[in-house]
């Protein structure tokens, strides 16, 4: 994999060979993310100290773009090394914090041009999404948070990157059918009880009145766990869930089965998975929800994250 980093001027570095890296690619949240490690020169903190954003490329193809964290220069028994890391182009949006805005009538336009192309996120793919009303941003929301929060409360769309750094506001993945079989490494289901609720209570707490939603597969499974969140008046804040939204958050990670097979890059983020894995009477087509490639001296792998 080739590295290379940009600087606040714009001026590319190519970085050194990699002795070895890891990227994560997610549908949404948490954020992408990388870390690369590589021999360090005598110039390296030089071209390092104004890095301001990273790329891989993997066989000719841009497989991440994201924002530089930190660095790193290291000197131990195997020489000098340094380490970058940093996340994906969402932590543009999750770094800047923004005052308070109310809007009568929120449109798409609206939140990309105040809370979206300010952070130099130009590369953006939507649908149309139908207007919020009386939709709220209080002081010290994040970018992400009243974008995310304007997509849910809209169409109920996450919103997340792909590899070149492009925004992509659609609920509809557009992605590829993978398979994989007798190569897996390591395979592991969870199924996450703790946190799930049965029912989810939201009540006003200006004039009292409530809505509720049900989980009625968790409760035939003897799921029992109740609760209760307020709101206030009827404004939609960046970060109000409806009771329903609060459920589905829930079940995102209710039921995860994690894969680990040799090569890099094997699926994307909402990718379809089939899986065959008799051992554990587990097999069926999954989404996939975290794509993690790395290599280092043991090889090369991917491990996905499907539910």
């Amino acid at each position: 994999m080739i590295g290379i980093v940009t600087d606040y001027a714009g001026k590319r570095t190519a970085l050194p060979a990699f002795l070895q890296w890891s990227v994560k690619r997610t549908d949404g949240e948490p954020c992408d993310s990388f870390s690369v490690q590589f021999a360090c020169g005598k110039k390296t903190a030089s071209k390092l100290e104004g890095a301001t954003e990273f790329q891989a490329v993997e066989a000719g193809k841009v497989v991440f773009t994201g924002i530089v964290d930190d660095f790193e220069l290291r000197l131990g028994r195997d020489g000098a090394l340094a380490e970058i890391t940093g996340r994906g182009m969402a932590g543009r949006l999750m770094d800047m914090q923004v005052p308070a805005a109310e809007y009568v009538t929120a449109q798409l336009e609206d939140i990309l041009n105040a809370y979206v192309r300010p952070c130099g996120i130009t590369k953006i793919e939507a649908v149309e999404m139908p207007p919020v009303q009386q939709f709220v941003v209080q002081t010290g929301t994040t970018c992400y948070q009243a974008l995310a929060g304007f997509c849910r409360h809209s169409a109920d769309i996450f919103p997340r990157f792909l590899a070149d750094g492009t925004l992509v506001l659609r609920k509809n993945a557009l992605g590829k059918q993978a398979w994989l079989g007798d190569e897996i490494l390591q395979a592991q289901y969870v199924r996450n009880r703790y946190g799930v609720a049965a029912r989810q209570v939201l009540i006003n707490t200006r004039n009292g009145s409530m809505q509720a939603a049900d989980y009625a597969e968790f409760q035939k499974l003897g799921g029992t766990r109740v609760q209760y969140a307020g709101m206030t008046g009827n404004k939609i804040r960046a970060s109000f869930r409806t009771a329903k939204q609060r459920l589905d958050d829930a079940k995102r990670d209710e039921k995860l089965l994690y894969v680990t097979a040799p090569g890099v890059f094997l699926a994307e983020p909402l990718d379809m998975v089939s899986v065959k894995l008799d051992a554990l009477g587990i097999s069926g087509t999954f989404t996939v929800q975290e794509a993690q490639s790395g290599c280092d001296e043991t090889g090369a792998t991917c491990t996905l994250i499907l539910r």
